[in-house]
């Protein structure tokens, strides 16, 4: 109860801070910041399992279940935000694996002006074993897509071909595409991975003539 009534206290302060520094001071309160970032994980988490595994995002009934998500996402976006302002990006070591994932999930869902301005720091950290490697190859790629260009890990798939079929993004240097995904910590193949996605994968494929977000 006390550990509960703590996060209270914590998530209070947080939402009513304005600009403060990163540097988190030495009395931060880490096990009531783990309680509030595995609950962002737990929301983005579960409510993308009832959409896909339950419902499938083609289901009529898919659109109420999207604005769910929608909410969700914009919700643990403010959290993140004022988070990240107090505090940076928190190593996982302090937090655990799992509360440091909000920083990944809630980024990834967001929009490119967010996930610009801080995969600089998720990459530093990820470098020096403080953040999920796979997961910042992922945000990586998005990255890339976003812009327009090829990406290097083959994850990201979307529609952008005349057939108007789900299809993995264009990949950078695709013949080494599997040595690279087995060194970062990948455990699917390129082509296991566009199965898992349902998506086609043709290491031929082409940048298309004006790319879309």
């Amino acid at each position: 109860m006390r550990i509960i009534f703590s996060a209270l206290i914590l998530t209070t302060s947080l939402f009513s801070c304005g600009q403060t520094n990163r540097q988190a001071s030495t009395n931060t309160n880490y096990d009531s910041l783990r309680i509030i970032l595995e609950n962002m994980v737990d929301k983005d988490q579960e409510i993308r399992r009832i959409l896909i595994d339950s419902i499938g995002i083609d289901s009529p009934n898919a659109g109420s279940y999207i604005k769910q998500m929608m909410d969700i996402d914009t919700d643990n976006q403010k959290g993140i935000i004022v988070i990240l302002n107090k505090y940076g990006w928190i190593e996982q070591s302090k937090i655990g694996k799992k509360a440091a994932g909000a920083f990944f999930y809630t980024i990834q869902h967001s929009d490119s002006t967010l996930m610009t301005k801080w995969f600089p720091e998720f990459k530093r950290l990820a470098d020096i074993g403080e953040a999920n490697k796979v997961e910042c190859a992922m945000m990586e790629d998005r990255l890339l897509m976003w812009k327009g260009k090829k990406q290097i890990y083959g994850t990201q798939a979307k529609v952008f071909r005349d057939d108007k079929k789900v299809a993995i993004w264009p990949i950078e240097d695709p013949k080494n595409v599997n040595e690279r995904r087995k060194k970062i910590g990948f455990d699917l193949t390129v082509e296991e991975n566009a199965d898992r996605l349902k998506a086609i994968y043709n290491e031929d494929e082409q940048l298309p003539i004006k790319s879309n977000r």
